[in-house]
């Protein structure tokens, strides 16, 4: 393992999953902080034009194609160290395993290979209860690093601010908030982007975070859906209207469509979404504490500085048009 004195010579990061939502906003901290970015684009037709720097080296690979993932072996630049915050675009069984799994284990490799100091992995506070292929996919990744030869951080996030913004332009038109049941059976602690940025970038260097999983929120107490609901109608001025949708609709649509996931590989992606649904709608997002055999608001770790409702009101006055909403977004 590299020594705590190696740690604080992370000069140049190896950036995987730069053009997602969090990753830009990793890159933007890094280059704060004054590292050096190798930022990797996969090929992708929304791939936004990077960020041109002199700091900043940008590349484009397909690691799933073996052609183009040795050529980037060989050639790639040197780095010290490697954050990745890769993820599934889709939530579907196939992409899950690839991008979860399958490139973060080829960048792992080539970590190893090139002697880097440190992999910072990106993973979710979700896994603690795994029952979805994305994650179980995560943590088959985690496990590769945690027994790897690598020194490590895994960082395992609530929900993102983004992931409560779904809804942010249907109670701004004056239409109902969606909510599961009644919207209290679930909470959590999201947290912003930028916070969660500071928090990846502080673990390349910080010893008391290395060979750890860490699960994080932000610096608000946990919310509910209806709480979600309730503030962006006092934030709007608008009276409160839910449409309360019961949970278990999710499972007889499953068992509806399972028969047809004999025959066709984008319903099995159709039956997984809808897993996955079922699981935020009925699920928690904060820290699963096995004595109690529950979630603990209390227990779930808190950082950052900015609140949902800082945000709401940012959005809210200009737009959804940065937040990347994701394409299996339920609302």
């Amino acid at each position: 393992m590299p020594s705590d004195e190696n740690n604080h010579q992370i000069k140049t990061v190896l950036l995987v999953g730069a053009s997602g939502y969090i990753g830009r906003h990793v890159a933007q901290r890094l280059l704060q902080k004054e590292h050096n970015v190798i930022s990797l684009y996969r090929k992708v037709p929304e791939l936004e034009r990077p960020p041109r720097n002199k700091q900043v080296t940008n590349l484009v690979v397909d690691l799933n194609n073996k052609d183009e993932l040795k050529t980037f072996s060989d050639s790639c630049p040197p780095f010290d160290a490697v954050i990745s915050c890769l993820g599934s675009r889709t939530g579907g069984i196939q992409d899950s395993w690839n991008s979860e799994y399958l490139v973060n284990l080829n960048i792992l490799r080539l970590a190893l290979k090139r002697s880097a100091k440190k992999f910072v992995l990106l993973s979710a506070i979700c896994v603690q209860k795994p029952r979805l292929h994305f994650q179980r996919a995560k943590l088959a990744m985690e496990n590769e690093l945690i027994h790897s030869r690598m020194a490590y951080t895994i960082i395992r996030p609530t929900a993102f601010f983004k992931s409560l913004a779904g809804q942010v332009d249907r109670v701004k038109s004056g239409r109902k908030f969606i909510t599961f049941d009644n919207g209290e059976i679930t909470s959590c602690k999201p947290i912003s982007e930028r916070d969660l940025a500071e928090f990846i970038c502080s673990s390349l260097t910080n010893p008391k975070m290395e060979n750890k999983i860490l699960p994080i929120g932000g610096p608000s107490p946990a919310i509910t859906p209806l709480d979600q609901g309730n503030l962006l109608f006092n934030l709007t001025g608008k009276k409160p209207k839910f449409l309360r949708v019961p949970s278990n609709f999710l499972k007889v649509l499953q068992t509806t469509l399972a028969p047809l996931s004999y025959f066709s590989s984008s319903f099995r992606d159709r039956i997984e979404f809808l897993r996955i649904a079922h699981y935020y709608a009925t699920e928690s997002m904060l820290y699963w504490e096995n004595e109690s055999i529950g979630y603990s608001s209390e227990k779930t770790p808190e950082f950052g500085t900015e609140s949902l409702k800082y945000f709401y009101m940012r959005v809210l006055k200009k737009g959804l048009d940065e937040q990347d909403l994701g394409s299996h977004k339920l609302f």
